[in-house]
């Protein structure tokens, strides 16, 4: 009985962004995020539930403070009907330590979806984590700065590279029956010497990686001489920005439109008292993020915390 009130808590209290289908029929969609860790999860955690679309474009998205209550959580979010979807769903503490299911297929229907029980998994960094349709498998991809990881079957798979008459081919060191091989879009993907079905890259249209973002509010403030500041987004999971002085480094990760960042370095260099305040607060405020969206026209970023914008931005 406790459970059940804390989750009706918890639903009533949840914070959502705002869906890109607002217009369209709908249907909900709900289940539970189990985590198979067993520990005690501080009251600072968050609920993230994701929806994107085939070319995994985030749609719609929940964010809901835990508030001290424990695994599993209930969810329920409206997602678009007779499209086929991507849910993801998982929690976030400090640090950016994420735990995240893999993505589930949603076939279209018009109809009620209950997922059950779908648990996630304490899942390291992967940048910018890219889609690949695996006949009906679908299999996460991200690009680190020297190796690629595959999340799989409930285990990430670190990968390296390897010498290839053509493409790019990356071989796990300790398995070398594990390996992908990519040619353009298209992957061949080996998991101890069993081979998947051809492989198909998505990527959303709307790309964070692509250009230059420059800072143009931070929380409710309008950034100072925002034509002085950037934020770029590196595939391989790296960022670096500037509000107008210090040089900020760090890593982030995306799957879908959930999107946070790790830690981030600084450069120490003396800065006028209003460049500094406004350096302090998009620093807090890069902590707290954790979602984004891209405008239509592709031309407006907004960082998202708990469901609210914290950073806009803009080509």
């Amino acid at each position: 009985m406790i459970r059940f009130l804390s989750l009706c808590i918890l639903l009533l209290s949840g914070l959502s962004t705002a869906p890109l289908f607002a217009d369209e029929p709908t249907r909900p969609i709900s289940g539970e995020v189990m985590l198979l860790e067993r520990m005690a999860l501080p009251d600072d955690a968050m609920l993230i539930v994701d929806i994107s679309d085939a070319s995994d474009t985030s749609l719609g998205a929940l964010r809901q403070p835990t508030d001290g209550a424990q695994s599993p959580f209930a969810f329920e979010i409206d997602a678009p009907a007779d499209q086929s979807l991507v849910l993801r769903a998982g929690l976030r503490i400090v640090d950016d330590v994420v735990w995240l299911t893999e993505p589930v297929a949603i076939d279209p229907g018009t109809d009620a979806l209950d997922l059950g029980a779908i648990r996630a998994l304490r899942t390291p960094p992967m940048g910018f984590a890219s889609l690949l349709a695996c006949g009906t498998q679908l299999v996460e991809l991200g690009f680190l700065p020297e190796d690629v990881r595959v999340r799989f079957n409930e285990q990430v798979i670190t990968m390296t590279p390897s010498v290839a008459a053509s493409g790019a081919l990356f071989t796990a060191p300790d398995t070398p029956s594990t390996s992908i091989h990519m040619k353009g879009d298209s992957a061949l993907l080996r998991i101890d010497g069993a081979e998947l079905a051809e492989c198909v890259l998505m990527r959303p249209e709307l790309d964070i990686t692509e250009g230059v973002w420059n800072i143009t509010a931070i929380g409710e403030k309008a950034a100072v001489f925002p034509s002085r500041t950037e934020l770029v987004f590196y595939s391989d999971g790296r960022m670096s920005a500037s509000v107008g002085c210090n040089r900020l480094i760090g890593g982030y990760r995306r799957h879908g439109g959930i999107l946070s960042f790790g830690r981030i370095a600084s450069t120490r260099m003396t800065c006028p008292d209003g460049m500094m305040d406004q350096e302090r607060q998009f620093m807090a405020m890069m902590h707290r993020v954790d979602g984004y969206r891209v405008s239509s026209d592709g031309g407006r970023l907004t960082l998202l915390a708990g469901g609210q914008p914290v950073i806009s931005a803009r080509r």
